[in-house]
C-alpha cells in the first residue's frame, strides 16, 4: 500500500494540473490556485492532452471537470488509476462540477476519485480542501480489477448507503403514520357528527362551549323571540 501523490506536502510543492474545457473557468482555478502560491499550475482543454503531459511529468493533484468531450473526467480518473499506469495511479483527483448528484459523487468516489467540488467554486472551499488531501492518509491499494482505489472507500460509501437508505425509510414511515392519523381523525369526526347532529361551537375567553342541536321549530321561535325584542313598538 502507497499514499497518494499529494500526501504530507505543503501547498508550495504541489504541482497542479487542471483539466477543464471551458476557459472562463481555467482562468478561475488558474487565479485561484496560484493564490495558495503552489509550485506549479498546468492547464490542459482536454483529457488527452493532460494526460500526455502528466504521463511525461506526473503532478501531485489533478482537478478535472466531470463532464468534457470526446474524454470525460469520469474516463480520465478510471484510465489514471489502472495499474499499468504508475506512478500516475497514485495522483489523487478531485472533480470540479456544476452536476453534483448524489449518484455522481457515488460513482466517482467508489472510482477512486479523492473529492467532488460543486460550481460555482469560492477560494476558501478549494483551500480547505487541498489542506485536507495532503493530510488524507489513506492509502491507495490495488484491487482485483486491477484498478488502484482508496483503502476502504467501498466499505465507507456502504455505510452511508444504508444510512441515507434508513433516512429514507424512516421519512416514508413518517409520512405514512401522518396520513393514517388524517385519517384517523377525519372518520372520528365524521362518527361524531352523525351521532351529536350538528352542534354550535363557540369559542369565547378561550373557553369552548357545544350546545345540544336544535330542531327546526326551535330555532323558529328563537328566531321569532329574537325579532320581537329588537322590533321598536309603534307609538
Amino acid at each position: 500500500m502507497k499514499h497518494h501523490a499529494a500526501f504530507g506536502l505543503s501547498l508550495e510543492d504541489i504541482d497542479a494540473v487542471v483539466v477543464e474545457d471551458s476557459k472562463p473557468m481555467q482562468t478561475i482555478l488558474r487565479s485561484i490556485l496560484l493564490s495558495f502560491k503552489v509550485a506549479r499550475v498546468r492547464v490542459f482543454d482536454s483529457v488527452d492532452e493532460a494526460l500526455e503531459a502528466s504521463l511525461a511529468e506526473p503532478p501531485n493533484v489533478i482537478l478535472t471537470d466531470w463532464r468534457m468531450e470526446p474524454t470525460s473526467g469520469y474516463q480520465l480518473l478510471r484510465l489514471v488509476r489502472h495499474r499499468h499506469m504508475e506512478p500516475l495511479c497514485y495522483v489523487p483527483i478531485l472533480f470540479i462540477t456544476a452536476h453534483g448528484t448524489r449518484p455522481l459523487v457515488d460513482k466517482a468516489l467508489r472510482a477512486g476519485a479523492h473529492h467532488v467540488l460543486v460550481k460555482p467554486l469560492s477560494p476558501s472551499t478549494l483551500l480547505k480542501r487541498l489542506r485536507w488531501l495532503v493530510n488524507d492518509d489513506r492509502p491507495m491499494i490495488l484491487e482485483n480489477s486491477g484498478f488502484y482505489n482508496i483503502y476502504g472507500i467501498q466499505k465507507a460509501m456502504d455505510v452511508q448507503a444504508e444510512k441515507l437508505q434508513s433516512l429514507a425509510g424512516a421519512r416514508l414511515h413518517h409520512k405514512i403514520a401522518t396520513q393514517k392519523r388524517a385519517e384517523v381523525e377525519g372518520a372520528v369526526e365524521k362518527a361524531f357528527d352523525r351521532k351529536n347532529g350538528a352542534r354550535e361551537i363557540s369559542r369565547e375567553g378561550g373557553t369552548v362551549t357545544i350546545k345540544p342541536p336544535q330542531s327546526a321549530a326551535a330555532r323558529h321561535i328563537r328566531n321569532a323571540s329574537f325579532a320581537a325584542v329588537k322590533t321598536p313598538k309603534p307609538h
